[in-house]
């Protein structure tokens, strides 16, 4: 048995190689590379349009998600691998296709959820496109569990600063939390090959194995194999907080999207061992992903904002390099006082550092961070501090954000026939 492990983690390996070897792999990666990387050129540009605000290297943003998304393809590898899901039973490119149709109405329906949902549903109804309903969710529910694992890990990480209108009228800071992952992963294809004259590298696999298979006819002196087929794809997380840090945020979010796809998964086995049970996945698969951002939506709703510029001076970011980088002020962090003298707000910290003062003393709370207040030393000059203070409640430039194409249209429409 554990030769046979062996074997197939030889042969894995040697189809990860493949990617790095082969030209058409190489332009696919190059292409995602490239996409993913003008979603982060796309976040500087804001945060220096904002704040001013140089803080990330797209490159070097790209190649660390590239990193994160190599670690999340091989758990993907070993899921795929694990239970069987082979992609040619799941109708890739029927998924890629609603995905992108559903993109049209929002940005947040480009998600594996709601296009799987669809077409199972489709394919349950009228028997197109033929796909095999139980692998296709298990394949959906083994993608957000990888993502959920990306999100733990890395989804915090350099969270945007960005100013919202509160529902009570008020200017409020927060973050965005925006993170794109090219991921390299190992698939399985289903292929059905003559049994005899064909020199081929195989395991064998045990009689349990695969979990998800669809019923197929394999001809006299033919055999069906699963063959290792090398895949590229990008997950993304986006979201936004205003109640709490973006760690405790991303990571509440990781937890909720684990419990998710478990019971997608449970639920795709179930149906893979009952048919008439397919339903069920595909009808959770969008309403439980609907939950999922409800919760999330509610508690920033329910919960009171945090980050506000009114009792004192709230540090949002920090500029590289600064003083305030070099003092480890970090968001959260509340001036209260520089050199014994009290901080009430913006204007108070601009009145007690001009021109400039040297090695000042600062007082700073963090209702996040134990012990709650702590004294800063810095040897040196400051202005500038080098910090993105929470905005004040009557802060006038704030981040709107834009309805999908199709709703955008339809918005415009109604209001022409008015």
């Amino acid at each position: 048995m554990l030769e046979h492990i062996w074997e197939l983690i030889k042969i894995t390996f040697y189809t990860f190689t493949f990617m790095v070897t082969d030209l058409r792999y190489i332009l696919i990666m190059a292409v995602v590379f490239v996409l993913v990387y003008r979603q982060y050129a796309k976040i500087l540009q804001y945060e220096q349009g904002f704040f001013r605000l140089k803080r990330i290297n797209p490159l070097m943003e790209t190649v660390t998600s590239l990193v994160y998304g190599i670690g999340g393809g091989i758990l993907a590898t070993m899921l795929f691998l694990l239970l069987g899901v082979s992609v040619s039973d799941a109708g890739v490119a029927y998924l890629w296709l609603a995905a992108l149709l559903l993109m049209l109405v929002n940005q947040r329906f480009l998600c594996f959820a709601y296009a799987g949902s669809l077409v199972s549903l489709i394919a349950l109804v009228t028997g197109f496109p033929q796909v095999h309903v139980p692998t296709l969710m298990a394949l959906v529910a083994v993608l957000h569990l990888v993502e959920s694992f990306l999100i733990f890990v890395n989804g915090y990480h350099n969270a945007s600063p960005m100013f919202f209108k509160h529902e009570s009228g008020k200017v409020v800071g927060g973050f965005a939390l925006r993170k794109f992952w090219p991921m390299p992963t190992i698939a399985l294809v289903g292929v059905i090959m003559i049994s005899s004259g064909v020199d081929f590298q195989s395991v064998p696999m045990p009689d349990w194995w695969p979990i998800f298979e669809a019923a197929r006819e394999v001809p006299d002196s033919h055999v069906l194999l699963h063959v290792l087929f090398p895949l590229i794809v990008a997950l993304g997380y986006s979201d936004f907080v205003q109640t709490e840090l973006p760690k405790t945020k991303a990571r509440r979010s990781a937890g909720m999207l684990t419990v998710y796809s478990l019971i997608l998964l449970g639920l795709a086995v179930l149906a893979n061992a009952h048919s008439w049970l397919a339903f069920l996945p595909v009808l959770f698969a969008p309403f439980g992903h609907e939950l999922v951002i409800h919760w999330g939506r509610r508690r920033e709703k329910e919960n009171a904002p945090v980050f506000l510029g009114e009792e004192g001076v709230m540090v949002l970011a920090v500029y590289p390099n600064s003083p305030a980088e070099q003092m480890g002020l970090e968001a959260g962090d509340v001036i209260r006082s520089i050199n014994g003298v009290e901080t009430e707000n913006i204007k108070d910290l601009a009145d007690q550092m001009s021109p400039w003062i040297i090695d000042p003393v600062f007082v700073v709370e963090n209702q996040f961070r134990e012990p709650t207040e702590r004294k800063i030393a810095y040897k040196g000059k400051v202005p500038p501090l080098g910090i993105v203070p929470a905005p004040h409640p009557e802060q006038g430039a704030y981040v709107r954000f834009k309805d999908g194409y199709l709703k955008t249209v339809w918005s415009k429409w109604k209001a022409k026939r008015k």
